[in-house]
């Protein structure tokens, strides 16, 4: 139990876990659109349910609410990290989404990690080893292969542009969390989507404001408490504790879950090429996972 304790409060299972629930992200986005729903609807309303139920949450418990209460101050970086990490990711990525293929969506998005992890040694001083970059190298290696050969890659240079932006927003996020040392909680949660809600707010009203209706509800509520409340806690609680370059390591792996998710929904099975692109995603996570003392000269690059 006391191993089992440990392994679990480890930075990079939390990092592990938030890529699992955000592994549905794209296939239950696609089927929101496919109910009614725009992109800016699925953004705004999974933003905003899930501050609503935050605050409820946090309002009825008195720690929670003290701690939430006591964040005022730093509603400034709050604010910016908010724009980078929900804004950017929300409106950008659901929109790509609507515009190019859940395979190359995915993949683009966390392409855009490397800068995480630049900045993260530059600015953080986190050391480059060699684990991180071949972990990062082979995740990237078996993401591409999964997505070249097995799924429907396709997509306009509009949606291109949009999940690169997404996901450099996202890589800034994570950056940003740990420069400016923010802590992992529910409290947090709550300034981070009441921002991102405003944020996402203004284009839903250039739209036209309107609430979805019928089965892509149920679709939303999927996307509230798993990949936005779930997915963001797991976040932030591997940020607080961890390395930012290493969770976002371990956060490119993604894309696998996506496709895993993808392909049990939708009764597809991965060929060879496919389990070697898996095998390659394996293996990067447990170099990424493995916590081994480095030795400056002959590791860090």
């Amino acid at each position: 139990m006391i191993l089992f304790s440990r392994l679990f409060n480890r930075p990079e299972m939390f990092a592990l876990i938030a890529a699992m629930l955000n592994g549905i992200i794209g296939v239950f986005t696609r089927f929101g659109f496919t109910e009614g729903a725009t992109h800016h609807q699925v953004a705004f309303w999974k933003c905003f349910i899930a501050f609503v139920l935050l605050l409820f949450y946090c309002t009825w418990r008195k720690p929670l609410r003290q701690e939430a209460l006591a964040l005022h101050r730093q509603w400034p970086q709050l604010a910016v990290l908010a724009f980078l990490g929900i804004f950017c990711l929300y409106f950008f990525e659901t929109w790509a989404f609507h515009e190019a293929s859940i395979p190359l969506v995915s993949f683009l998005t966390y392409v855009a990690g490397c800068v995480t992890i630049l900045f993260s040694a530059v600015f953080l001083h986190e050391k480059l080893t060699v684990y991180k970059l071949a972990a990062f190298a082979a995740i990237l290696c078996g993401v591409y292969l999964i997505y070249s050969f097995e799924g429907g890659v396709s997509g306009s240079y509009l949606g291109i542009m949009l999940a690169l932006l997404g996901g450099l927003g996202y890589a800034l996020f994570i950056f940003m969390a740990k420069l400016l040392r923010m802590k992992g909680g529910l409290p947090q949660l709550i300034w981070l989507f009441g921002f991102g809600s405003l944020y996402l707010l203004v284009p839903l009203l250039h739209e036209g404001f309107a609430v979805p209706a019928g089965a892509s509800l149920p679709v939303i509520f999927a996307l509230v408490l798993l990949p936005t409340i779930g997915g963001f806690y797991f976040t932030t609680r591997a940020v607080e504790a961890g390395e930012a370059g290493k969770v976002q390591i371990i956060e490119t792996s993604d894309p696998l879950f996506s496709c895993l998710f993808a392909f049990v929904l939708f009764g597809d099975a991965l060929g060879a090429i496919g389990f070697i692109g898996a095998a390659c995603i394996m293996g990067g996570l447990l170099l990424a996972m493995k916590n081994t003392p480095v030795d400056a000269k002959q590791e860090t690059v």
